[in-house]
């Protein structure tokens, strides 16, 4: 069976308006207008499928992950892990402070640094060592008929300024040094018993009195 001869649109559409009696001019408009009329579809169309292309793609980036920014967050938060975790073990390495501040005392006597003011009044002693944060006691530990002032010194303890004092117990003639510091939270509350150890040959003992720290540091 034979296709039969199609003809093109604008030849059909002159053949069907020429039997209408219509004029040149009038055709002629009529397939003007048919032509914009298709460009205009045209136009339509592919602005009606750039917008569904632009809509698609927005519409996914909202639920597609940036891995940019989830990898910025990966390494931040391994870096805070690693920070932590290297806090966590240096405090669970460290000693308790009362004995950090023990070992601390027996070091400075062990190292016998010379006084810097040389008194046997506490008066004296007071005023050399006029940048400490709270003034030197007498303490009541000691009785005042056994012991006797030498001299003192500044010193660090648990890394703030202290007074090393030396001491004479005149029973013996034996020369002890004395500390005393601004009262640290960590230490044993005041009433407790006064605390005594020996570290690396050295007496150390440590109590609290008139809200200071006081350590006193003998020698065999």
């Amino acid at each position: 069976m034979k296709t039969p001869n199609t003809k093109p649109v604008d030849e059909a559409l002159k053949e069907h308006y020429a039997t209408k009696s219509l004029s040149d001019n009038q055709l002629d408009q009529l397939l003007t207008m048919q032509e914009m009329a298709t460009e205009s579809a045209v136009e339509k169309t592919v602005k009606h499928l750039q917008i569904i292309e632009t809509v698609t793609s927005v519409g996914f980036s909202r639920f597609m992950p940036d891995f940019r920014s989830y990898q910025s967050a990966f390494y931040a938060t391994a870096a805070m892990l690693i920070v932590c975790f290297a806090v966590t073990l240096s405090l669970i390495n460290q000693a308790p402070l009362t004995e950090r501040i023990m070992d601390e005392i027996a070091y400075n006597h062990k190292q016998d640094m010379p006084i810097e003011v040389a008194s046997n009044s506490l008066d004296d002693i007071r005023s050399y060592l006029d940048k400490l944060s709270f003034p030197i006691i007498s303490s009541s530990a000691l009785g005042k008929s056994n012991w006797e002032f030498l001299g003192g010194r500044y010193c660090s303890i648990n890394g703030k300024l202290a007074a090393q004092l030396k001491i004479k117990n005149t029973k013996d003639n034996s020369i002890h040094t004395l500390y005393q510091a601004a009262s640290e939270g960590g230490i044993e509350k005041k009433g407790a018993a006064r605390l005594t150890k020996m570290i690396d040959g050295v007496g150390v003992s440590i109590w609290r009195e008139k809200g200071l720290l006081l350590g006193l540091a003998s020698s065999p």
